[in-house]
């Protein structure tokens, strides 16, 4: 049987409009542009919306939380549409609902983390519904689906029809805006999205991906691994089938848990959780950023601070726009409870101010070394955990799983720096090593490179 691509296009355009006049004032309104019903083989499918219908409207609507915007009720507050298939005999058909964001030329936009998507399934259209898509942010895709989903939409609800004869769904949707959005006083602000089905013939549709944070919607994916199972390397990359892949983010996260994070509109890294701040977490990228520079190229002496690494950092994240800005002045600034510092390695005084530099504000930097001794990090040959020495030259002869020479062909990956400069040596900073321990060399050294420190919100 020839496969055919259903596409049924918006039944009704929504329109979120914010405007301050002393309070926080929004409308809502929507636009009929019509029914379409579309033909598959022997099978229909189609979107309808309520006929009569002249608008939503709310009225000094504040931004709520989202216990509130799940409750709203009324004509006024929700939009019900329907989609209905018919199929024949032996039909099957895999469909998606989807919501894509209308062009906003006349006003400005709100941001898509002001604003929450709420939709229902009805159990029961008169008595009951049920949740299909918790309050979320749109999430725009960045890859089409093969029942036709394009870039840029977002999967609202997907299902696939079995059933020979008339299955209808009927779903409700709210739309709000969302608690934590600051609209200044005086400023009118728009946000609109079409719904849209997309429909294939004898293609099982893929569940719609839930975020696995509702909180922080740029945390794509969190994995987790059982140390008892296999070695103490058991899932290391984020990218082993060993890996537990969770659904929903933990409330406490782990030292070592990885997570995939996009750290803006184009780019995904892979991190490490360094530390849990109830709030935000400290990450470290799984590999180095920068490869083969010193800590201090310009003299011998580290009380310079990492003037030659610290800057290249600072410039290859700068545009990581998902992530916190870290304000800090060397040698001052505690860290939990951790100093920028100085560190003497064989008792691990941390405790001397050796720096000179000002403040600064960055949206990275490199890992303490009271941050690695908290990890387990000391002197002792391979006492780091084995995420904090992969992805380094030789790493793999000393209990590693990943050795990687760099990114640039020639260029040096023994190792990382930390922030800290060495007590006993006026010459020497420390890093961490592909043998995994914490370690002293020349500042002027440049076998070694910086790995992202950054901070992100829960």
């Amino acid at each position: 049987m020839k496969t055919k691509k259903l596409i049924s296009p918006i039944a009704m355009l929504l329109l979120l409009m914010v405007a301050t006049i002393g309070v926080t004032f929004a409308a809502f309104t929507f636009t009929k542009q019509g029914t379409v019903e579309n033909a598959l083989e022997t099978s229909t499918i189609m979107l309808t919306y309520t006929e009569g219908k002249t608008g939503i409207l709310l009225n000094e609507a504040y931004p709520m939380s989202d216990e509130t915007g799940k409750m709203l009720n009324g004509s006024d507050n929700v939009f019900d549409f329907t989609v209905t298939a018919t199929l024949g005999k032996s039909t099957l058909i895999g469909y998606e609902v989807t919501a894509i964001k209308i062009p906003i030329t006349d006003m400005t936009l709100l941001e898509d983390n002001e604003v929450k998507l709420y939709l229902e399934r009805a159990v029961d259209p008169d008595t009951t519904y049920e949740e299909v898509l918790a309050p979320t942010n749109f999430i725009p895709r960045d890859s089409g689906t093969e029942i036709g989903s394009p870039i840029g939409s977002m999967i609202l609800d997907s299902g696939t029809f079995t059933n020979e004869g008339t299955t209808i769904h009927h779903y409700r949707l709210r739309l709000w805006v969302d608690e934590s959005a600051e609209i200044p006083n005086g400023e009118s602000r728009k946000y609109g999205v079409k719904i849209n089905v997309y429909a294939k013939q004898d293609v099982m549709s893929t569940p719609a991906e839930q975020p696995v944070s509702k909180t922080n919607l740029n945390i794509k994916k969190v994995f987790t691994y059982n140390q008892t199972v296999g070695s103490d390397n058991f899932c290391v990359t984020g990218e082993e089938e060993t890996c537990i892949s969770l659904k929903i983010a933990p409330e406490t996260y782990s030292t070592g848990t990885i997570i995939k994070y996009k750290v803006n509109d184009n780019e995904e890294k892979y991190f490490y959780v360094v530390a849990d701040n109830q709030d935000t977490l400290t990450l470290q990228q799984r590999e180095n950023l920068i490869y083969s520079t010193a800590w201090y190229a310009e003299s011998s002496t580290n009380k310079m601070g990492p003037l030659t690494i610290l800057p290249l950092l600072e410039e290859a994240t700068k545009g990581w726009t998902n992530v916190l800005d870290q304000t800090y002045t060397m040698g001052t600034t505690i860290f939990k409870d951790n100093a920028f510092t100085g560190c003497e390695l064989e008792t691990l005084n941390c405790t001397e101010n050796r720096y000179t530099l000002e403040s600064r504000t960055a949206k990275a930097r490199m890992i303490t070394v009271q941050e690695a001794y908290s990890l387990g990090c000391t002197g002792e040959e391979q006492s780091c955990p084995i995420w904090m020495y992969n992805y380094l030259s030789t790493s793999k002869n000393y209990g590693g799983t990943v050795n990687q020479k760099s990114e640039v062909e020639g260029k040096s990956n023994h190792g990382y720096w930390t922030m800290n400069a060495s007590l006993n040596f006026s010459s020497y900073a420390n890093h961490i090593s592909y043998t995994g321990i914490i370690t002293h060399v020349r500042s002027t050294n440049t076998s070694c490179g910086a790995r992202p420190v950054v901070v992100i919100k829960k």
